[in-house]
């Protein structure tokens, strides 16, 4: 069993940050041998922590690129012909807290907020220590469909942020560092930031996307909605590194939310350093 990973020292910590969702995964070739009927066993290999299941469309290839038209976007994804679909497949805990996404060339893990206050964040350390097992117990599974390895693509990992507009955070200046409204008083709006990450040899490897924006909460309240994503390609196509890929976009995202966020913030929400 992996051991514990420990938080970097580095980083900055938050008692009550405002995570709605947190979700990290990867993108593979699909398993030679592989075909959408063996759902069910994939599903087997997890049902006794995630008894649940829902069946949702696919989600359509993404891959970050560079030097080339579009920026990563893959753009709309027409099929011609009568090629077989599949479908993404949510294998959920009982309490709804953490589900498992799966197709036949994705394979993510969600932790997801509730009502329920004792379901907390179960911090980064501990979801990258279970993803891992998962993806490990995934890829005995194709080993024997083809005795082939997962070819890794592309790893990912997404904050997804709900600050509510209390009377400390009424306007968005209130939370967010990098916005000036002073002279506005807009009904609503939507922000959307990319930047590159690089590699050890200063080569472009993913991005980070940042999308802000405002909206209302089915209880009517103003809320502020921050989601972080890092997504691209590890260093090579094995687990080990696409991990390595995932740890190293945490880190990115939990110092562009620091950075992009109020001091005055940070205080509400218990920085600890």
């Amino acid at each position: 069993m992996p051991q514990p990973l420990e938080r970097p020292v580095h980083l900055p910590d938050f008692r009550s940050p405002p995570l709605n969702e947190v979700v990290i995964g990867v993108q593979f070739s699909t398993p030679k041998n592989y075909h959408q009927i063996y759902a069910g066993k994939v599903w087997d290999l997890f049902r006794d922590q995630y008894p649940l299941v829902q069946e949702t469309a696919a989600l359509p290839p993404a891959f970050e690129t560079f030097g080339l038209p579009g920026h990563g976007w893959s753009g709309p994804q027409f099929r011609i012909g009568s090629a077989a679909t599949h479908d993404r497949f949510w294998f959920v805990r009982q309490d709804g807290a953490e589900l498992i996404q799966f197709q036949q060339d994705r394979l993510l893990h969600n932790w997801r907020k509730s009502s329920d206050p004792s379901n907390e964040y179960p911090r980064f350390e501990r979801m990258i220590l279970k993803f891992e097992e998962e993806l490990k117990k995934f890829e005995e599974f194709t080993k024997s469909l083809g005795n082939t390895e997962l070819e890794i693509s592309q790893a990912e990992i997404t904050y997804i942020n709900h600050i509510t507009a209390t009377a400390s955070l009424a306007r968005a200046e209130d939370a967010f560092s990098l916005l000036n409204l002073e002279n506005f008083q807009p009904e609503d709006f939507s922000l959307n930031l990319r930047e590159v990450i690089y590699d050890a040899n200063n080569q472009p490897c993913g991005r980070l996307v940042c999308e802000l924006s405002s909206g209302l909460l089915p209880t009517g309240e103003k809320v502020y909605l921050l989601n972080l994503t890092v997504r691209g390609a590890p260093a090579s196509s094995k687990i080990d590194q696409a991990l390595e890929f995932i740890k190293r976009g945490r880190e990115v995202i939990v110092q562009k939310f620091t950075a992009m966020t109020s001091s005055h913030a940070h205080t509400t929400w218990g920085r600890t350093k």
